[in-house]
């Protein structure tokens, strides 16, 4: 039985449809009914390249350390392809949850002379302390295991290509290096500036080929929920003693 409410609603599907058709647009309902996203990071140095999901495209002309999306996908076994000039680069399915979010990332293998490889890292809804940030590095370059250095400090140890470690920092700018794992030379890629955006996933992605000279950072921010209070921006000193209301009250500035 079908009731008066299902009933209204579909007609206002049908219209909405009908007015979709009537400007020249489409709308997958099987898209647009989750909220299943993935973004699309192109790790390939050198290349601009179009992405498809599932025969269908999704994004033109990516050049290399670029960051595309979000893209509403199916849940479920999706077939991402990566092509530049109408040939196929590279071609690989991956497997993603309803509801789920994810950065498909097409990258070079740990030696530049394998095939390109497809890693999905996907992710939940994470909250971060005020004042801090969620920083995310992942290697995908054509390195072998490496250490990432942060401010000189060894802070991600022994990451193969594919892997990805993560660390709350406080809000800053860093100095970001990679080297090979337990030296500091030769530098394969850095160091370079990189600031990090407070009460967000800073996933950092590196990319590339030190042998070519195409080391690269590909950086994706996404905003994530807070925990805790912010940083005063002043601290009150009170009124020496007198009643509230009858003296002036001392603040010291904490913004310089």
């Amino acid at each position: 039985m079908i009731t008066v409410r299902a009933a209204r609603g579909s007609k206002l599907a049908l219209l909405i449809a009908g007015a979709l058709a009537l400007a020249g647009l489409t709308i997958s309902p099987s898209y647009a009914a989750n909220d299943t996203e993935i973004y699309i990071v192109q790790g390939l140095p050198g290349k601009n390249l179009d992405v498809a999901v599932d025969g269908q495209s999704v994004a033109e002309d990516v050049k290399t350390a670029a960051v595309a999306g979000p893209f509403k996908v199916k849940p479920g076994s999706r077939m991402v392809t990566f092509s530049e000039d109408g040939t196929t680069v590279l071609e690989n399915t991956f497997s993603i949850k309803e509801g789920s979010k994810a950065d498909v990332v097409a990258h070079l293998p740990a030696s530049s002379s394998g095939d390109p490889l497809v890693t999905v890292y996907k992710y939940d809804a994470v909250k971060v302390p005020k004042g801090k940030a969620l920083l995310v590095v992942s290697h995908v370059a054509a390195v072998p295991p490496a250490d990432i250095r942060v401010n000189d400090q060894v802070l991600f140890a022994n990451i193969a290509n594919g892997e990805s470690l993560e660390l709350t920092v406080p809000v800053a700018t860093y100095k970001v290096s990679i080297v090979p794992t337990g030296e500091t030379k030769p530098v394969f890629f850095g160091p370079v500036s990189l600031t990090v955006k407070g009460g967000a996933i800073n996933r950092v992605y590196a990319v590339g080929d030190p042998e070519k000279k195409t080391m690269n950072v590909a950086v994706h921010v996404l905003t994530a929920g807070t925990t805790g209070s912010g940083e005063p921006s002043e601290v009150n000193t009170g009124t020496g003693g007198q009643a509230v209301g009858d003296g002036p009250s001392l603040a010291v500035d904490l913004v310089r």
